[in-house]
């Protein structure tokens, strides 16, 4: 008997040693989940350089996420969110889906390159996310079925980007750099009443925010300073290109 319950303590010692540990390595097992996905949606780095999650009070923050711009563009960050803080429903965490109250980010900064063929970075990574939407939409039902399986859903109530600036370099066609205001974005229920995956998440939000900022980009006085500057060649293929992402 006193060696049975030797083995017992051990066990019940071991169980709170390693929940300690997951929970002291909380912060950065999500650090590296963001990491993971979001590099997988845009195929280009994406880092955290810390995240504080505090469950008991339901908040946390993330700090200076940022997406790297695609090879071939100079610009070594695309987007650089500095800070995000976050909602949590903690009630939900024993269940499904997860209830993330509400995502907020303020000041991001967006560095759009745009090259002297036409092509850009924000829409680059626009193409990238949608890829992988498709990719992972157009799965094998078994594949789904076992994606759906090993991820645990997420529901948004609200996503917040506000404060935004959009550093433009078009300096490829001779044109100045300058900055132009990024009006808020706001999306409300992301993924619903039953929740989604984290990639689906990912690709919802990524979606909306490269979206927005490639509108803002075509709706401004840059557009047509650019189609000035771009020879017949591709005068056309771009012109496209801006409706595309304007409209």
């Amino acid at each position: 008997m006193k060696k049975v319950l030797i083995i017992v303590s051990v066990i019940i010692v071991l169980i709170v040693v390693g929940v300690f540990l997951l929970l002291s390595n909380l912060n950065s097992l999500v650090a590296k989940a963001i990491e993971k996905n979001g590099t997988d949606a845009t195929q280009t780095s994406v880092t955290v350089s810390g995240v504080e999650l505090k469950l008991r009070e339901g908040r946390g923050s993330i700090k200076d996420l940022k997406i790297a711009s695609p090879d071939g563009f100079k610009a070594s960050d695309a987007f650089s969110l500095h800070d995000i803080t976050v909602g949590i429903d903690v009630e939900s965490l024993r269940g499904e889906p997860i209830v993330i109250t509400e995502i907020l980010i303020q000041a991001p900064v967006i560095n759009a390159e745009i090259l002297k063929n036409g092509a850009s970075n924000i829409d680059e990574l626009r193409k990238r996310v949608q890829a992988f939407s498709e990719r992972f939409s157009g799965g094998s039902e078994d594949e789904s079925d076992q994606s759906s399986a090993q991820a645990k859903k997420i529901r948004i109530d609200r996503f917040i980007f506000e404060k935004g600036s959009i550093n433009i370099d078009a300096s490829e066609l001779g044109l100045e750099k300058r900055t132009i205001d990024l009006p808020e974005i706001r999306l409300s229920n992301i993924g619903g009443v039953e929740g989604a995956t984290p990639d689906e998440i990912t690709k919802i939000i990524l979606e909306a925010v490269v979206e927005k900022v490639s509108s803002e980009i075509a709706s401004s006085e840059l557009r047509g300073l650019i189609e000035d500057k771009l020879g017949d060649s591709i005068k056309d293929k771009t012109k496209g290109l801006l409706d595309k992402i304007g409209g």
